[in-house]
């Protein structure tokens, strides 16, 4: 018992030792395998390079050359890069991947392709006490030269066949086409796709089905071409395997002389297509497809499919009767996209077959230009009756305004009268605002351009916009950054802003988004958007876009139109946009409109940078408070008795002397008879002599004559001089006694 219990004690002392032991010789023994196994790869390879796991170089063919992982990948990367099999194998090596492949690539000395064979090999880094990786090459080109060259003699008889100057084919026992060259498939004018797997008979005829059939002439049959003569070699065993057909060259002197117009067709500049009569197309040339991708951009065109199907419905009928018709007249015709306008040419070329030629005019600038001027003459006309409608209610409602305003310094405001007065008031400004919407679209108002900031005029109008848009709709102003100064007129900018929010609400009954972005933009060259060109320049561009219901692609190009409206009878005069048009006209900007229905609307306006040196302009409130009298001398110039009669009455009661005069001959003679005054109001337009007729004269006898012209309507000339003079100033009408009032003593600096 003593015994065995010391032979347990013994045995539990060295056996750890043992398997120790056991373990170190394991190791030792995979470590000699591995280092074989190392030892053989490099002796495989001529180039190679073992690197341990943090990129110090172990041992290399070329130790100077690869100091450390990072080194050796860069060298390798301009070595390789060209190569289409460099990033697997650098992936490789980065990821520690086991591996061999085939480098192709060129060299640049003699331009020669070279092939690379390349080895990633990494150690068991669980046993293998080095932890590293072995990369190796071996230049194997010279042992694969004899199958490339037979590559590229291959691709060359290849090469040679498929465009020899006969056809080549291969006929199986259904005496089926199951291979065939280019040049076969050219004389059969068909794709290779539509001839494999043809018989024979189909593209052929005089071919006999027996074996060992002799060379004989047979005709060939062109798809919708004329059948030529050739020569049949059949197959050599039976009659399947490779058969060869040549064209006779005695008979193809015409088909040559066809093949020269069919190229000339081909390549032509105008867009043609032949055509079956029933609508067919036969064939076409490279200027019909271009004008086919441009104009019905998802359509795929091809022989076969029919040419009415790419016209409008209206004018099916058109060509059907040109058609039919011996007498072929030229016929407008109108794509499916119902903006491509286009005159078609027809001429017969071929009578037994009902072939016809079509070459198409592409007339839609034409047309454009044709709606454009329309649409011109009918806004000129609505402008000429728009002025003179202006320049006579414009009279009448100054002196509406004006009496109004006497009568109710009369009245205290808890008087009835006073209400039933200021009512009148009030209808009066509305209709003022109907006719300065007229002038707007009609471009004919006097606009007093000053030098703005659009962010800080933006800024300004927040506020005004979120009460008119509600509670339903979020304004979200985004500014963009050192935005350029525009020259316009602060208050008509303003309205085209409120225009554009009114018109997004109206879209957007149930809630939405406005958003009004500001950018700077510059054109290199001129663009051309819808029926206007955009010179180059820069311009700042205000978009304004709303998530309302879009409008329909067919309202589009009429939105500007005066009175054009889609709401309600009632709910708008139409004239919203067309006054937003006039503005952005008026002040030589643009303004285009993106829109798809149920997704929303943009409005995009240009206008154009102020490179000048004037300051920018600061709004200030130009409506005084508490006192509006003042003193001096006013000659008052007018030939409308209500509006002479309020506005001397007025200034009178403010204190200023008030000499009147009904004409510009009558206010001459009382300057000529030694009359004297502070300021010259006069009105524009005035029979015999105008305004600006009797501010010139007056200014030869008093040259530093300071003058307001009031006018509801002005010539284009008196518009472009009105800013080039600091004495000139205007009051447009209707305007009322405090209007008339502060304009006096702003102008006097009392």
């Amino acid at each position: 018992m003593t015994l065995l219990f010391l032979c347990v004690l013994v045995l539990g002392a060295y056996l750890p030792v043992f398997i120790r032991e056991e373990e170190k010789q394991k190791q030792k023994n995979i470590f000699i395998y591995q280092a074989q196994a190392l030892h053989q790869a490099v002796e495989q390879f001529s180039e190679y390079a073992i690197f341990s796991l943090d990129g110090q170089l172990i041992k290399s063919s070329h130790p100077h050359l690869y100091p450390n992982l990072n080194d050796f990948i860069e060298k390798l990367d301009k070595k390789f890069q060209k190569s289409a099999q460099w990033p697997m194998l650098k992936r490789w090596i980065e990821e520690l991947h086991m591996g061999e492949l085939l480098l192709k690539f060129y060299q640049h000395s003699d331009e020669k392709q070279r092939v690379v064979l390349a080895r990633v090999l990494t150690q068991d880094l669980s046993h293998f006490p080095i932890k590293s990786i072995f990369i190796g090459f071996e230049d194997i080109t010279s042992q694969l030269n004899d199958i490339m060259n037979l590559q590229d003699d291959f691709k060359t008889l290849e090469k040679f066949i498929d465009h020899a100057p006969f056809g080549v084919f291969y006929l199986n026992r259904s005496r089926q086409i199951i291979a065939c060259n280019q040049t076969l498939c050219e004389w059969l004018k068909q794709p290779k796709e539509n001839i494999i797997n043809a018989r024979i008979e189909h593209a052929m005829d005089g071919i006999e089905d027996r074996q060992n059939a002799n060379i004989k002439i047979i005709q060939v049959k062109p798809f919708k071409y004329p059948p030529f003569k050739a020569i049949w070699f059949p197959p050599t065993s039976s009659s399947t395997g490779a058969a060869i057909i040549c064209k006779i060259d005695g008979l193809t002197i015409d088909e040559n002389k066809n093949r020269n117009a069919e190229e000339t067709f081909l390549k032509a500049s105008i867009p043609a297509v032949i055509i079956h009569k029933s609508g067919e197309i036969l064939s076409f040339n490279q200027a019909f497809q271009g004008l086919i991708e441009n104009t019905l951009p998802n359509t795929n065109v091809t022989s076969n499919s029919s040419f009415l199907t790419l016209l409008s419905q209206n004018t099916h009928a058109q060509l059907k009767n040109a058609l039919a018709s011996n007498i072929f007249m030229p016929v407008e015709l109108v794509f499916q996209d119902a903006k491509t306008h286009c005159i078609a040419y027809l001429s017969q070329i071929d009578k037994e077959r009902d072939e016809y030629l079509l070459q198409l005019m592409d007339i839609s600038q034409q047309k454009r230009l044709e709606q454009q001027f329309i649409q011109s003459q009918k806004m000129q006309a609505v402008g000429q009756l728009a002025g003179g409608i202006a320049h006579d209610f414009n009279n009448l409602l100054t002196a509406m305004i004006g009496f109004c305003d006497l009568l109710l310094q009369r009245y205290l405001p808890n008087d009835p009268s006073y209400l039933d007065v200021s009512q009148i008031k009030q209808n009066a400004n509305r209709a003022a605002n109907l006719v300065r919407q007229l002038l707007a679209f009609s471009r004919q108002q006097t606009l007093q351009p000053r030098i703005v900031n659009i962010t800080d005029a933006l800024a300004e109008l927040s506020a005004l916009l979120r009460r008119l848009l509600g509670a339903k709709i979020d304004l979200d102003v985004v500014h963009g950054r050192d935005i350029w100064a525009v020259k316009v007129d602060v208050s008509q900018f303003e309205q085209v802003i409120i225009n554009l929010a009114v018109n997004s609400r109206d879209a957007m009954a149930d809630g939405g988004k406005l958003t009004i972005k500001t950018n700077n933009i510059s054109n290199s060259k001129s663009i051309q958007i819808g029926h206007e060109t955009m010179p180059a320049g820069d311009f700042v561009i205000i978009e304004v876009t709303d998530t309302g219901n879009g409008i329909p692609e067919e309202n589009l190009e009429h939105i500007f139109e005066p009175f054009f409206s889609t709401k309600e009878v009632g709910a708008g005069t139409g004239l919203g946009l067309s006054t937003v048009y006039g503005i952005v006209k008026q002040t030589d900007g643009f303004i285009f409109v993106e829109s798809k229905e149920k997704k929303g609307t943009t409005f995009k306006i240009y206008l154009p940078r102020y490179n000048g040196s004037e300051d920018i302009y600061t709004a200030t409130t130009e409506v005084h408070k508490g006192d509006l009298s003042g003193s001096g001398t006013v000659l008052l110039v007018e030939d409308e008795d209500a509006v002479r009669m309020f506005s001397a009455r007025a200034l009178r009661e403010k204190g200023y002397e008030v000499i009147e005069a009904c004409n510009g001959e009558e206010a001459l003679d009382l300057i000529q008879n030694g009359a004297t005054f502070d300021v010259l109001v006069t009105d524009v337009v005035m029979p015999q002599m105008d305004g600006p007729e009797l501010n010139k004269k007056v200014r030869d006898i008093i040259p530093n004559l300071k003058t307001i012209f009031i006018s509801g309507y002005t010539e284009d000339d008196f518009r472009k001089n009105l800013g080039d003079d600091t004495n000139i100033h205007f009051l447009p009408k209707p305007f009322t006694l405090k209007d008339l009032a502060a304009k006096v003593k702003d102008v006097l600096g009392n």
